[in-house]
């Protein structure tokens, strides 16, 4: 199905995300939610100086807790009312002491305008959800003007054995709001032709145990090893002869995973 015909009232109606579900799994502490939110803080590696622009904050669990954490300021942006609303209300009634630093609000990526205090970009589990008419407009719309700004891409890898099943329809379902799964290859093929230059990339297993250690051992595999990699996590920057001003700033390489 070709999602970029989609209108966004159409793409809006697509069951993206459960922001209760998410939000309390956060609180919980499940261990998806812990290995995901460990992992997201020591990679994106926030400093309290640091103003994080979230694309796609859904329930707001993952910039809420970057922000509980470093004392960095969040701005969270998504096409889905309610997730606003509902993110905002979470913050204010789990975590007032945020009020200051963490907020969310309704917009659209392609076209707002974006504070030039921003320092970091992320965009966790949230370009799967998007076409890529819509994903192009975003990358185009950051590049223009904040094209020293680096982008963090955390989603699932479209090679995983799993992903191959659901998108299948074989033994498990793929979520319906998981419209555009992209392999390792695809997401870095497309980010280059918008304009932007790979600056790192990380594979990452499972979070349980016993699949971890076996997704680890197999994804060094020389050409099955795509088919173990859960996710994929890319450090993206606009390519520096598109850029209007030149940058210093480097990123660092996050240690492998033990």
């Amino acid at each position: 199905m070709n999602y970029d015909d989609w209108s966004q009232d159409e793409l809006r109606k697509l069951r993206h995300n459960d922001c209760t579900r998410a939000f309390n799994a956060y609180l919980k502490e499940t261990s998806h939610s812990k290995d995901k939110k460990k992992f997201l803080y020591n990679w994106i590696a926030p400093q309290e100086s640091d103003h994080i622009l979230e694309c796609g904050s859904s329930s707001g669990r993952t910039g809420i807790d970057i922000a509980k954490r470093s004392g960095c300021r969040i701005t969270g942006i998504d096409f889905d009312r309610e997730a606003v609303r509902f993110a905002n209300h979470a913050c204010k009634k789990f975590f007032p002491e945020l009020e200051n630093i963490c907020r969310f609000r309704k917009d659209d990526l392609t076209i707002m305008g974006f504070d030039r205090s921003i320092t970091k970009i992320i965009m966790p589990d949230f370009t799967e959800h998007i076409p890529d008419r819509v994903f192009a407009g975003i990358l185009a719309n950051i590049r223009s003007q904040l094209p020293d700004i680096p982008l963090y891409i955390y989603t699932p890898a479209r090679t995983h054995v799993f992903d191959i099943l659901k998108h299948n329809s074989i033994i498990l379902k793929n979520p319906e709001g998981h419209i555009n799964v992209k392999s390792e290859k695809s997401l870095k093929g497309f980010l280059e032709k918008e304009g932007w230059e790979i600056i790192d990339t990380i594979r990452r297993p499972s979070h349980v145990p016993f699949l971890r250690h076996i997704e680890k051992l197999l994804g060094k595999l020389p050409a099955a090893g795509v088919l173990f990699h859960r996710k994929i996590a890319v450090i993206a920057r606009p390519r520096q002869r598109e850029r209007t001003h030149y940058s210093s700033s480097s990123v660092e390489k996050l240690p492998e995973e033990t």
